[in-house]
Parts: structure tokens; C-alpha cells; sequence
């Protein structure tokens, strides 16, 4: 079995993934990633001013196209705390972005040491997973566990965080054997589903409110050949917006 950094299965796993774009501030914690990234020349990464317009530029990726995962990465410390806002404003919107950020090694976690901020606790209200890596070996399955979670169900982000040491770690890892996991995605039954014709039937002035579900399933042609076909009117909301042409 092949044998590279943790950082650079990380990189792997993402390109597996599906990704090909990246916003990020380098430093000195997360420089063993940036070096995968720059070796292998897959991801473009655009580089921003400021770590929380990185995490609102990942955020405007993911809304960009359905199907998208923005990624946003930045150092230990304060870069990690600087993203909350875009995390807040990514799970407040069912938007998937990834946060990953270098961390002080894991000898000098919990000990006040410098930016060796816990930013697993400070993230876990804002975010649909939050995990430090503290084991080399779990860098491909925690990647591999982010991307599940970020698409599944109600989508959000996820943060990862990633000790220096463990980034410089060697680990094995086969990437031609990866696969993603599966994706869950709700669905309504058909009992469901013949309910709500049954009550539109009987609605003497039904009127449907299009959500960001329709955007993140990718169905507003199916949005608009239902409205066509029924007859009842579509207004979007603020996420919605898009849904359906404005004509």
C-alpha cells in the first residue's frame, strides 16, 4: 500500500470528491496542505484577504451550482474563530462548505499555547460536524465522513482541523480503492405525495412557496413542468429566488 503524508490523502480524498476549486490565507499550521496542494496542481486555490471573506466566497461557490462544495482553509488561531461567521451563515442556509484549518501539534492542545484555540468546541453550534484529527491514519475517513455529511440529509458545512504534526504524518493509504460514501437525500412517499395533490385538488386558492430544497435538488425544471401542468401559481422565498423565471 502506497505510503504519503496525511496532508496529501487529504488532497486525494477531495479530488475523488469532486473538487476543483479552493479559497484559503496560508500559514504557518496549514503549510503542509497547502504543499499537497501545490504538488499535485488539481485544486485551483484562489487566494482572499481575509479568512472570513474566504469562508463567504466558499459559501458563494456552493450556491453558485447545485452540486457544488465551496472549501475554505486557513491557519490555527484565529483564522479557525474568523470563519464562524461564514459557517453561521452556512448552516442557517442549508449550504455545504468545508472548513479546514491548521492546528498547533497535538502535544500542545489544551495548554494555552499559542493560537491552540479548540476550535472543534467553538464550531459545533454552527456546523453539522466538527472534528480535530488527532490520528494520522483517520485523515482519509474523516474527509471521506465530512463529504458524506455535507451532502446528506438537510446539507450544512463541516469543519476539520487538522494538527500540524498529524499533516506531516505518514500514513498508508490506497486512493485508487476510495470511493464516497453513499448520499441520503429525503424523499416523500407516494402516500405523501398523493396527500398533497388530494389537499392542492381541494385548495380553493392553492399557491405553492418554492424553497432552497428546489435549488439544492437541482429540480426547478420539474418545479416549472408541475406549475405548467396544474396550474397554481409559484412564488419563490429569499432562497428560492431562481426557482422559477421571473416571467
Amino acid at each position: 500500500m502506497a505510503k504519503m503524508k496525511a496532508a496529501m490523502a487529504a488532497v486525494l480524498v477531495m479530488e475523488k470528491e469532486g473538487i476543483t476549486q479552493a479559497f484559503g490565507v496560508p500559514g504557518a499550521a496549514i503549510n503542509p496542505f497547502y504543499s499537497a496542494l501545490r504538488e499535485r496542481q488539481s485544486i485551483t486555490h484562489i487566494l482572499a484577504r481575509h479568512v472570513e471573506a474566504a469562508s463567504h466566497m466558499a459559501e458563494g461557490y456552493t450556491r453558485a451550482k447545485a452540486g457544488n462544495i465551496g472549501v475554505c482553509i486557513g491557519t490555527s488561531g484565529p483564522a479557525g474563530t474568523d470563519m464562524i461567521t461564514g459557517l453561521y451563515s452556512a448552516i442557517a442556509d442549508s449550504i455545504p462548505i468545508l472548513c479546514i484549518i491548521g492546528q498547533a501539534p497535538r502535544a500542545r492542545l489544551y495548554k494555552e499555547d499559542f493560537q491552540a484555540v479548540d476550535i472543534e468546541s467553538i464550531s459545533k453550534p454552527v456546523t453539522k460536524w466538527s472534528v480535530t484529527v488527532r490520528e494520522p491514519a483517520l485523515v482519509p475517513r474523516s474527509f471521506q465522513q465530512a463529504f458524506h455529511l455535507m451532502r446528506s440529509g438537510r446539507p450544512g458545512p463541516v469543519l476539520i482541523d487538522l494538527p500540524f504534526d498529524v499533516q506531516m504524518a505518514e500514513i498508508e493509504f490506497d486512493i485508487d480503492t476510495y470511493e464516497p460514501l453513499p448520499v441520503y437525500k429525503p424523499a416523500a412517499s407516494r402516500k405523501q405525495i398523493e396527500k398533497a395533490l388530494d389537499m392542492l385538488a381541494a385548495s380553493s386558492k392553492p399557491l405553492i412557496v418554492a424553497g432552497g430544497g428546489i435549488i439544492n435538488a437541482d429540480a426547478s425544471d420539474l418545479l416549472v413542468e408541475f406549475a405548467e401542468l396544474t396550474g397554481v401559481p409559484v412564488i419563490p422565498t429569499l432562497m428560492g429566488w431562481g426557482t422559477i423565471p421571473d416571467d
